[in-house]
C-alpha cells in the first residue's frame, strides 16, 4: 500500500532575532555536556551487562534542556517519557540519582529498583514516576492540570512523548480535554521520525502541529536541534500558558542519532545516508560550533570543560556501580498504603426506621463525604444534574456541591486517567464508569498506571481515588450491559475492590472508600439498586465498614455458603426453597464477603472448619472466576476440616444473552444454588 510521504524538512529559520545571553548559552552547553557523558557512561554499563534497558536521548538533548530552562523546576510538574535523561540533567537531578535509576541499585530514589531504567521520579523536582506504556502519560498530566486550576495556582504541567505515541487514542483524548478545559499543559512531542523502526509517514497522515491545531489548541513546530530560535519562540508562548491562556502543543523536530534502545539495531532498517544526516545535525556539535563562533570559549577551554564534566560524571557512575542491588525482601512493599484508615466496623445506629434503597444509600454516603472533604470531586458520563447518572446515583449532588460533580466526555480512559492525575495533585476523585462492560477503554490506565504508582515510586507518589462501576446482569441488559468483571480487576495488585449487597453495607463501604489512601474499585450491582430486599434502615454518618471484613448473613453449622453481590440474596432465596421442600430450616451459614480485595478468608476458614462443607456462589462465569480462588484457599488451608468437595456455582462460560429465557440459561439461578445446597447437605 502506498503511503503519503511527509516532509522531513525542519522549520525554516525566521528573521534574525535577538541573541541569547552568553551566560545562558554557556549554561546550555554545560548541561548538554553533562547529558552527553551520562549517555556515554550508560553505553559502558550496557556493554558490561549492568544496564538492561537503555534509550539514548542523543539528538533530543537540546530541546529537553531548553524546556528545562524555560520552566521552573520544583514548581512546575513533569510527566516525562522514557527518553529524557537530558531533561533530568536540565532540571538538576543529581547524577547519583540518574545512575541509581539506570543501574537499579540499593537506595534508588526513583523506584527502589522496581521500575525500569530510564524511568525517573523525584518529589523535589516534581517529576512524576512514568511507566513504559506509550501515550498513557498525557491524560494523567491533564488531571494534574485540573488540580492546578482548581487550586488557582500558576504552575505548568509538562508532558512529552515521541511522535509514535501520537497514534494512541489517549493522546487525542488528552488534547480534547486539555483544550476544552483550557488547562495549563505543555505538550512536547519529540519527533525523531521513527517509532522504533516505523517511519512517521506510516504513522501519521498530517503534521502533528496541525493535528493539535484541529482541536483549537495553540500549536507550533520548532527545530529541536537549534537553541536560539527555539528559546525565543517558546518563551512567550510558555508564559501565556502560565497566565491561564490554555494549553500549548510543541512539535520539536529532532534527530535520533542512536538506535531506539539497547535492544534495537537501527542499521537493519535505516538508510546509511539517513543516519549520516542525523549525525550531521548533532545538537552538541552544533552548540560547540556556536560557542566558538561567539568566542565564549576557545578550543583549550572547551577541552577543559569536557574533561571536568566527564570526570564528574564518571566519578558518580563509579560510586553507584559499587552499590549492591536492592534487598529482595522489599520487592513487594508499597503496593498498598500501610494506613488502613478504618479498622473497626462502627455501630450502624439508624438515623430513621424508614428503609432506604442501595441507590439512596450510596447517594447519601457520597453527599456526607463531600461535605466532610472539600477535595472530593466527581465526574462521569451523565452524572451531572438534572439527570444525576443513568441510574440516578448522583442525583442532587451537582446542585448541592456546585462545580464538584460534572459530566465527562464519553471516554473511559479520560475518566480514570485524569482522576489519577488529579489525585496526585491532592484531590480525591470519585468517578463513575457507567457500565462495567465499558470500563475496558480505561484498562491500560487501570492496569498499568493507577495501581502501580505507589509501588513503582516507593510510595513517593500516590493516587487515592474511587472508581464506581455499575455491574451485573438479571436486568435484560444483554451481552454488553451485564458483565461482572471482578476477577479481571482483582488480579491486578494495587486496587481494593468492594462489592456490597445491601443498602447499609453500600453506605458504610462507600464512605470508607472515600477516606482510604489507595485506589478503590466500587462495584454496584445494577439489579440491586432499587430492590426491596436490599433495603435497610439508613446507618448514621459515622458508620464505616473496614475493607476485608466479611458479614455473616446467617449462622449455621452444617454448610458454609460464600457469596457477594446479588448472589447473596439468591442464596437466601435458595435456602427458603430448600427449607420449604424439607419442612424445616437447614443449618447453613451464609457469608457475604463484601470486599473481594482484601478478602476476609479468616472468617471463611473459621466457618468452614466448623461446618466441614463449602459452596462458593458468584454471578461471573465459573471458569477462572473468583470462586476458584476461594475454593483453592479453602482446600489449601482447611483441607483436614472438609467432609465434602468444595462446590462452585457460577455463570456458564458464555456471554449474557438478551432474551430473558436465554439470560436465565446462562446466569446462575436460585434453583441451581438450591440444588447445590441440597446435594452438599446430603453428601
Amino acid at each position: 500500500m502506498a503511503v503519503r510521504k511527509l516532509t522531513a524538512e525542519r522549520p525554516r529559520p525566521g528573521p534574525e532575532g535577538p541573541g541569547v545571553r552568553p551566560d545562558v548559552f554557556l549554561k546550555l552547553y554545560e548541561k548538554m555536556l553533562r547529558a552527553y557523558f551520562v549517555e556515554e557512561q550508560c553505553r559502558v554499563f550496557v556493554r558490561a551487562g549492568k544496564c538492561s534497558f537503555y534509550a539514548s536521548a542523543r539528538g533530543h538533548e537540546k530541546v529537553q534542556i531548553a524546556i528545562s530552562m524555560l520552566l521552573q523546576p520544583g514548581k512546575d510538574w513533569f510527566f516525562p517519557y522514557y527518553r529524557e535523561k537530558a531533561l533530568m540533567v536540565g532540571l538538576g537531578m543529581p547524577l547519583d540519582q540518574i545512575f541509581l535509576g539506570m543501574l537499579s541499585r540499593e537506595g534508588d530514589p526513583n523506584s527502589l529498583g522496581r521500575n525500569m531504567s530510564e524511568h525517573f521520579s523525584s518529589r523535589e523536582l516534581r517529576v512524576v514516576s512514568p511507566t513504559a506504556c506509550t501515550g498513557t502519560e498525557f491524560l494523567i498530566a491533564v488531571g494534574m492540570a485540573k488540580a492546578i486550576v482548581a487550586d488557582g495556582r500558576d504552575e505548568i504541567v509538562y508532558v512529552s512523548g515521541g511522535e509514535g505515541s501520537t497514534s494512541e487514542g489517549e493522546f487525542f483524548e488528552a488534547l480534547n480535554k486539555a483544550q476544552h478545559d483550557r488547562l495549563p499543559v505543555l505538550f512536547l512531542i519529540q519527533n525523531n521520525g521513527y517509532a522504533i523502526s516505523v517511519p512517521q509517514e506510516q504513522q501519521t497522515h498530517s503534521r502533528l502541529d496541525e493535528v493539535a491545531r484541529g482541536f483549537g489548541m495553540r500549536s507550533v513546530r520548532v527545530d529541536g536541534t537549534r537553541f536560539t530560535e527555539m528559546h525565543h519562540t517558546l518563551r512567550p508562548l510558555i508564559d501565556d500558558v502560565r497566565r491561564g491562556k490554555g494549553p500549548l502543543f510543541v512539535e520539536a523536530m529532532v534527530v535520533r542519532i542512536d538506535s531506539h534502545s539497547s535492544s534495537d539495531d537501527q542499521t537493519k532498517y535505516r538508510d546509511p545516508k539517513d543516519m549520516e544526516e542525523a549525525r550531521r545535525k548533532d545538537p552538541l556539535a552544533h552548540t560547540e560550533l556556536r560557542i566558538r563562533e561567539m568566542r565564549l570559549l576557545n578550543d583549550r577551554e572547551i577541552e577543559e570543560w569536557r574533561a571536568r564534566v566527564r570526570a564528574e560524571v564518571e566519578e558518580a557512575a563509579r560510586r553507584v556501580d559499587a552499590l549492591p542491588y536492592p534487598d529482595p525482601s522489599t520487592a513487594t512493599a508499597d503496593i498498598y498504603s500501610p494506613d488502613r484508615v478504618v479498622v473497626e466496623e462502627g455501630d450502624p445506629a439508624p438515623v430513621s426506621d424508614k428503609p432506604i434503597t442501595m441507590v439512596e444509600a450510596i447517594n447519601h454516603g457520597l453527599s456526607e463525604e463531600m461535605k466532610r472533604n472539600p477535595k472530593i470531586v466527581m465526574w462521569g458520563e451523565d452524572i451531572q444534574d438534572p439527570k444525576g447518572g443513568v441510574f440516578g446515583v448522583t442525583r442532587g449532588l451537582t446542585d448541592a456541591y456546585p462545580g464538584r460533580v460534572v459530566n465527562s466526555p464519553l471516554a473511559e480512559a479520560t475518566i480514570v486517567g485524569a482522576a489519577q492525575g488529579m489525585a496526585i495533585g491532592g484531590y480525591k476523585p470519585v468517578v463513575e464508569i457507567q457500565f462495567g462492560d465499558y470500563s475496558f477503554p480505561g484498562f491500560m490506565q487501570m492496569r498499568n498506571e493507577i495501581p502501580t504508582l505507589r509501588w513503582r515510586s516507593g510510595s513517593a507518589w500516590t493516587c487515592p481515588m474511587v472508581v464506581r462501576v455499575a455491574v451485573g446482569g438479571y436486568i435484560r441488559g444483554g451481552p454488553f450491559h451485564s458483565q461482572t468483571p471482578e476477577t479481571l480487576y482483582a488480579h491486578t495488585p494495587g486496587w481494593y475492590l468492594a462489592y456490597p449487597s445491601n443498602a447499609a453495607d453500600a453506605k458504610g463501604l462507600i464512605k470508607t472508600a472515600c477516606r482510604m489512601d489507595d485506589p478503590i474499585l466500587f462495584f454496584e450491582h445494577k439489579g440491586l439498586y432499587r430492590q426491596v430486599y436490599t433495603k435497610t434502615p439508613e446507618p448514621g454518618r459515622d458508620y464505616l465498614i473496614p475493607f476485608g471484613r466479611a458479614r455473616i448473613v446467617r449462622p449455621g453449622d452444617d454448610l458454609t455458603v460464600i457469596a457477594w453481590g446479588r448472589t447473596v440474596h439468591m442464596v437466601q432465596q435458595a435456602l427458603s426453597q430448600v427449607a420449604g421442600e424439607a419442612g424445616g430450616e437447614p443449618s447453613v451459614e451464609v457469608i457475604d464477603l463484601r470486599t473481594i480485595v482484601p478478602m476476609d478468608m479468616e472468617t471463611v476458614l473459621r466457618s468452614v472448619s466448623r461446618t466441614g462443607k463449602a459452596i462458593v456462589a458468584h454471578e461471573a462465569p465459573m471458569f477462572a472466576g473468583m470462586g476458584g480462588e476461594v475454593a483453592a484457599r479453602i482446600a489449601d488451608q482447611a483441607f483436614e476440616s472438609l467432609d465434602a468437595p468444595v462446590r462452585r456455582v457460577g455463570a456458564k462460560d458464555s456471554f449474557v444473552p438478551f432474551a430473558p429465557n436465554l439470560e436465565a440459561a446462562v446466569l446462575p439461578g436460585v434453583e441451581e444454588i438450591a440444588r447445590a445446597i441440597k446435594e452438599l447437605l446430603e453428601y
